[in-house]
Formats: C-alpha cells, structure tokens, sequence
C-alpha cells in the first residue's frame, strides 16, 4: 500500500508542476494556432483524451459497528485521499476511470465494559475504481460547473486490529474485502490554458464493509457502511 500511495502521489505531483509552469506563462505566450497553406487558419483538433491527478481530504464516516463486546460509541479519524485517472470529453459530456487511494484511518470502539481507553482498535485504508459520469452546466467568466456520479468497486483492508479482552500477545492478522462501491460529486472548473484545466469540487463516496481476521475466540468485528465526505483539488491536462 505504502507503494501505492506513493506512485500515486509522485503522479500527481507531475501534474502539479507541470500545470503550474503552463499557467505561469503569460496567455500571449501561448502557441497561436498554426496558418495553413492556403492562408486560413487552421482548426485546432483536440483529442476529447485527458488524464487527471486529484487530492483530497476526507471526512470518514462508519454507520455501526458489529463486535463480541458491543460498542457505546466509536470514532474514525478523517484521512488525506489521492486519485489519478483518465477520461473523455465531448462538449458538456465527460467520463472517467479513477483510481483513489485513502490513507489508512485510525478506529477506536469503547465499550461498556471498557469506558477509560477504546477496547477495540485498528486501522483500515481503502483503494477504490470507479467507473464517473459528469455534465458540464455551462460556462460563465472562464468556470465551468458540473455534477455527476460513479460505480465500481472498493478494497478495504484492516490492520493493527487490537481487542483489549484478548490474552496479552495475541496478534490479529490483517484482512481484507472486497465491496460495491458509487459516489456522486459536483464541482467548479476552470481554464487556466488551452491543455489544463483546475478543478475544485465535492465528493460522497460509499465504501462499503471492513472486516477484521478472527479472533481465537472465533469472534471477529465488522465495520458497517463506510462512507467519505471529501473536498478536493485537482488537475486536468487535455491530450492532443
């Protein structure tokens, strides 16, 4: 995972820096478009391609929590998500592939039975695909609004898994699952040259269910409907 989120941050980076070095240029610094033979100029073709790097921070969300001991009250902390993917625009329709990373998040359960410090710990990450739609609403002084949605999947992982109750030295090992993933966004865009574009927007994106290895006891945990609420900041860079 630590892999992971690295390429995923070294490819968002490439973005950043190169965004910024284009935008740094003056608009009168910009190619014009090439004059053909016949002395009319000729019509600039993009590709409709473009490939995009986002980052956000995520306000992480667990619906219930189902445990041997049952929980009174939990708590999962909010975490920082990156994202690369690659779409398709064509007029005021655009789609995309995106992969997520989501950092890993630090769960605690405290339970009746343990009220001074949480009985049950771990952390759990996320990676995610997802298949987005989105519809361009118009464009008005350079900002571009739209909304849209996405399906595919979610791999969320469970590690440091601890359980107070358990003999000391007892050691859980990691698991992992598989879910149903959707989310629908809605956000500002914004030309900053004729290949890149800005984006700001928001996020809800539905995780589905952790779960932890079992216990001797043949007891495990099972976190119930993850979910994310995320602002983020990201990149387009049009292909020609």
């Amino acid at each position: 995972m630590a892999r992971f989120m690295v390429l995923v941050a070294a490819a968002f980076g490439t973005l950043v820096l190169g965004a910024g070095a284009r935008a740094a240029d003056a608009p009168e610094s910009w190619s014009p478009p090439e004059i053909e033979k016949s002395g009319l100029p000729a019509t600039e073709l993009m590709s409709g391609w473009y490939l995009r790097g986002d980052i956000g921070y995520r306000y992480n969300h667990i619906d219930s929590v189902q445990s041997a001991t049952p929980t009174i009250g939990h708590d999962y902390n909010n975490v920082v998500g990156l994202g690369v993917g690659v779409g398709y625009k064509y007029q005021w329709f655009r789609s995309d592939v995106t992969f997520d990373y989501g950092a890993r998040g630090q769960f605690r359960g405290i339970t009746a039975a343990a009220t001074a410090q949480p009985q049950y710990k771990a952390k759990i990450e996320a990676i995610t695909g997802l298949l987005n739609a989105y519809i361009d609403l118009g464009t008005w002084s350079g900002l571009t609004p739209y909304i849209g949605g996405g399906v595919g999947i979610s791999y969320l992982s469970s590690d440091d898994y601890a359980n107070s109750a358990l003999p000391v030295g007892e050691t859980i090992p990691a698991a992992a699952k598989w879910n149903f993933s959707w989310a629908w966004m809605a956000g500002l865009s914004f030309q900053i040259a004729p290949t890149w574009a800005v984006d700001v927007g928001y996020r809800y994106l539905d995780l589905g269910k952790a779960v932890s290895s079992r216990e001797s006891t043949g007891n495990f945990t099972t976190w119930n409907d993850l979910s994310a609420q995320e602002i983020r900041v990201g990149v387009r860079f049009l292909l020609d």
